[in-house]
């Protein structure tokens, strides 16, 4: 399904959902497309760079953990 058809399509479906609830088919239909918007709109050095300080973070909680254990002795 073209990217037109289906952001037509998740609009259908969200405005389905406010007034009945959706059958278990159509919330997978509209979860996939979810999915398949998100992923169009991520921007790849957005995800490069958080990816960069998500290895940071854990480094740094590496050190942290470190040090407290010298602490702890």
């Amino acid at each position: 399904m073209p990217d037109r058809e289906a952001a037509k399509r998740y609009h259908e479906l969200v405005d389905k959902q406010l007034e009945t609830l959706l059958t278990p088919a159509e919330r997978f239909e509209l979860e996939r497309i979810e999915a398949r918007l998100d992923a169009n709109d991520r921007d790849p050095l957005i995800e490069a760079q958080d990816r960069s300080w998500e290895a940071d973070r854990e480094r740094l909680l590496d050190s942290i953990g470190t040090l407290l254990a010298r602490f702890h002795r």
